[in-house]
């Protein structure tokens, strides 16, 4: 799809990562996951379309192991979320008391699953955390950053 807007096709592993294909403009890696490169930072600009189109790459059954990528909006209680995400299975793991702090997040995908979205990068600058709500993931490093600038 070439619209102008920037796609940023992201990989969730078995070992709670996320990661990319390769490297490309924009984008901090450290380290492999399952052959793929781990993905810590996206840097966009701010007012900036972006489209995050997420895998789930698992040997594992969904109920065991599902990722989706959720962005919270600056100034969040990312530890707060995540606590309180663990126990909303039915609203796809995003906490309902949390909603409005949500900038932009996939459906919980299981294994093969794949979903895209596309959102404008918020105008403030500044380092917003992106996260995997399925319970045990963020404790577990499935954790990263938008920084806007």
């Amino acid at each position: 799809m070439d619209d102008g807007v920037r796609t940023i096709e992201i990989f969730g592993t078995d070992d709670m990562r996320f990661a990319v294909a390769e490297a490309g403009e924009g984008l901090a890696t450290e380290g492999m996951s399952k052959g793929y490169m781990i993905l810590t930072a996206i840097e966009a600009a701010p007012g900036e379309e972006l489209r995050i189109t997420l895998n789930t790459e698992s040997m594992l059954p969904a109920t065991a192991m599902s990722h989706n990528w959720a962005l919270l909006a600056l100034g969040t209680d990312t530890d707060g979320f995540a606590r309180a995400s663990i126990t909303a299975r039915d609203n796809g793991y995003i906490s309902p008391d949390y909603a409005d702090q949500v900038i932009a997040h996939t459906a919980m995908l299981g294994a093969g699953q794949t979903d895209t979205i596309t959102f404008t990068v918020p105008s403030e600058p500044g380092e917003y955390d992106y996260i995997c709500s399925f319970p045990g993931h963020y404790a577990g490093g499935m954790v990263g950053k938008l920084i806007v600038q």
